[in-house]
């Protein structure tokens, strides 16, 4: 009965989903970004060569052997690319689980207490949030020096905020619904209306801004590795082998940025599409005007 119960409940939400074309759109970047999880697992499989290592001529330009070409060290781009998949996604999911650690709890305290906690708080986020990202990020991955842990918590420190804003904003107007008053009512402890009454009322937003944040910190992690700041080499990363291509443009060796290019910029465009349907599909009053 509860097998019949819950097929019926899924098949309701995918007939929901694809109804309309925010449907269509959810759908697409989540194939997108399973399309980059599968092939950020099963790279070592899928490489066809070792990405640090020479196997071929240097800037070979792409054919039956080389399909993406080689760089300028004669490594295979191809391979590259499988395996910088691994680090774009290993860094943006750290990262973002860090801010989350941080922010979500702090925003339900500073949200659920106020006053001078809340106040000082808020100040804190607000100087960090007032700080363009890329530009925090790289004082931040400066000073930590290379490495994944570093570059993640670097990015973290620039997301932390968001969450907090956004965790804190709903829990100041959801302490003071009726289901909550009740709740003290019957005698609940503060943590208990927190992490039982409140938290569950404000995770569809913490969803839909962690798969935003996703995508940002796959761009932000591109943007330091660009700059000399991310992974060292030669570890396989898009940001570095982007910076490394755009340096042998001229002596025509476009596949060089082409392809770290496109694999940043289609999964960027999966998270968003992602994000931007699951926002509509979580937010009644935005599914309502279309």
């Amino acid at each position: 009965m509860e097998e019949k119960f819950f097929s019926h409940k899924i098949g309701l939400f995918f007939k929901e989903l694809f109804k309309t074309g925010t449907g269509w759109i959810t759908f697409a970047g989540a194939m997108i970004l399973l399309f980059y999880i599968l092939m950020a697992i099963f790279a070592p499989q899928l490489a066809p060569y070792n990405p640090i290592q020479r196997v071929g001529r240097a800037l070979s330009a792409p054919n039956s052997q080389f399909i993406f070409g080689t760089d300028n060290l004669g490594r295979d781009v191809f391979s590259r690319i499988l395996y910088g998949s691994r680090i774009a996604l290993s860094i943006a999911f750290i990262s973002v689980g860090f801010a989350s650690a941080f922010g979500i709890p702090l925003g339900l305290l500073s949200g659920y207490i106020g006053g001078p906690l809340d106040r000082i708080l808020t100040l804190i986020m607000d100087a960090i949030y007032s700080f363009p990202g890329l530009i925090l990020a790289i004082a931040i991955a400066a000073v930590l020096g290379p490495g994944m842990v570093n570059i993640a918590l670097s990015i973290a420190v620039v997301y932390t905020p968001t969450y907090f804003r956004v965790i804190r904003n709903q829990v100041s107007s959801i302490k003071n619904e009726l289901y909550v008053e009740g709740a003290r009512a019957i005698g609940a402890k503060n943590w208990e209306i927190l992490f039982k009454y409140i938290l569950p009322n404000v995770l569809p937003s913490v969803v839909v801004v962690l798969s935003m944040n996703l995508a940002d910190a796959i761009m932000t992690e591109a943007g330091l590795s660009f700059l000399g700041l991310g992974i060292a080499p030669p570890t396989p990363d898009w940001g570095y082998d982007l910076s490394n291509g755009q340096r042998f443009v001229l002596s025509r060796a476009w596949w060089g940025i082409l392809y770290p290019g496109m694999a940043i910029i289609t999964i960027v465009l999966g998270f968003s599409l992602f994000s931007e349907g699951l926002n509509e599909l979580l937010n009644p009053t935005i599914r309502e005007r279309r």
